[in-house]
């Protein structure tokens, strides 16, 4: 698996501004805390600049709302840079608390894959991040940043550094297939002898309970009743492995998704046998990209490798689905890097920002991933572990 850098492109009323700094040349900065407030000005932007589905309002907005049902407060703080009245820079972050911690994090974490900022393109983007960046440090009561996913072409990447005291607590890599140019075959053509037999395998056993059939659901509806029922194929499939999951475990996560599938460039494809439902993939497509969001399946038919039919069907027809792009998301398992050509590294930063956050780094870094090692092997035994899932640690306070 070789390693490159792929770049993705997609394509104001007064704010409720919690604070602003005063204009520098030409330039504003400004905190919102109020995701509608700024819903043109952040539209238009993200037709002007490189960025992910996770920076974009309808992303935001969905995020904001869901967690509105689920009876969850968020306190956004949307850093952004105006030139003269056009918005140039938009950083989504939310102040949370993690325990006795007042962090900053990306905006919509731990659905969030990607943390970045909007930027306009121009010879002025650096010079716009560290404006932004600046300001962000002279925030009050916040003692850590937490950035997850950095991607190395990411707009806010070069802010990662000893200068800044930002310390790397976790390196993956985001697998990604490229079809442009491929025509029709995409990357199915370049796969293995051996993934080929494996995949007409499975669909001639999967074949045997019933005909197979590959459906996009095209009205929301059926999208939205699709993605409960791929919810609770992955609630089963992480029950039955004794897996932990801080997304699928948020209060949130299932009225978020309900609304993302809803959204007109949210794609389900689906997997039959017969008149049940096998697997179902579902995730955004735009501007030719494609974000591998959810996938599950039937435990019944899971030894017929319903997740990789899946991603075949749509990596054979890309110009059906409109894909030129196939980004699988972190991390890279095998189940992804089977179809991919190439990677993004993806980084997550912790910025103590006083004494305190030294605390928070100590945990995210070392503390964290030994707690969750330990609890996953508890669960695989004989006996369950006496600790909460997560949530007591990303439980969010009134102030």
């Amino acid at each position: 698996m070789t390693s490159s850098m792929l770049a993705i492109d997609l394509g104001s009323a007064e704010p409720n501004v919690a604070a602003s700094a005063p204009a520098r040349d030409d330039c504003r900065v400004a905190v919102y805390r109020d995701v509608a407030a700024l819903a043109s000005d952040w539209r238009d932007l993200e037709t002007r600049a490189g960025g992910t589905q996770f920076q974009s309002h309808a992303w935001c907005g969905a995020w904001a709302e869901a967690n509105a049902v689920a009876g969850r407060r968020v306190d956004p703080c949307i850093v952004t840079v105006w030139r003269n009245d056009r918005l140039v820079l938009l950083w989504p972050l939310a102040r949370e608390w993690h325990g006795p911690f007042r962090v900053l994090q990306t905006f919509a974490d731990p659905a969030s894959q990607y943390s970045d900022a909007l930027v306009e393109r121009g010879p002025d983007r650096d010079r716009w991040v560290a404006l932004a960046w600046a300001h962000i440090r002279t925030l009050r009561g916040i003692d850590a940043i937490i950035l997850k996913c950095v991607r190395s072409d990411a707009a806010i990447a070069a802010l990662a550094g000893a200068r800044n005291e930002a310390f790397l607590t976790r390196q993956m890599a985001a697998p990604y297939a490229s079809l442009q140019d491929d025509g029709s075959l995409g990357t199915v053509g370049r796969r293995s002898g051996r993934t080929r037999n494996a995949i007409k395998r499975h669909l001639r056993n999967l074949g045997e309970h019933g005909p197979v059939s590959f459906t996009r659901l095209t009205d929301p509806e059926s999208r939205v009743t699709a993605m409960d029922q791929a919810l609770r194929f992955k609630h089963d499939w992480l029950t039955r492995t004794a897996q932990v999951s801080a997304g699928y475990d948020h209060p949130a996560n299932q009225a978020f998704l309900r609304s993302l599938a809803a959204q007109p460039d949210f794609l389900v494809l689906r997997l039959g046998v017969g008149a049940e439902t096998a697997a179902i993939e579902a995730g955004t497509v735009r501007g030719g990209y494609y974000w591998s969001l959810v996938q599950s399946y039937d435990v019944r038919y899971a030894a017929h490798g319903p997740g990789r039919m899946l991603f075949q069907h749509i990596l054979a027809h890309p110009a059906e689905f409109g894909v030129a792009v196939l980004d699988f998301l972190a991390p890279a398992y095998p189940h992804k890097q089977e179809w991919a050509d190439g990677e993004v590294v993806v980084r997550d930063y912790v910025i103590p920002m006083r004494a305190t956050g030294r605390l928070v780094l100590l945990y995210r870094r070392d503390l964290r991933p030994r707690l969750k090692v330990w609890r996953e092997r508890l669960s695989r035994g004989a006996l369950r572990p006496p600790l909460p899932r997560w949530g007591w640690w990303r439980r969010s306070r009134q102030d």
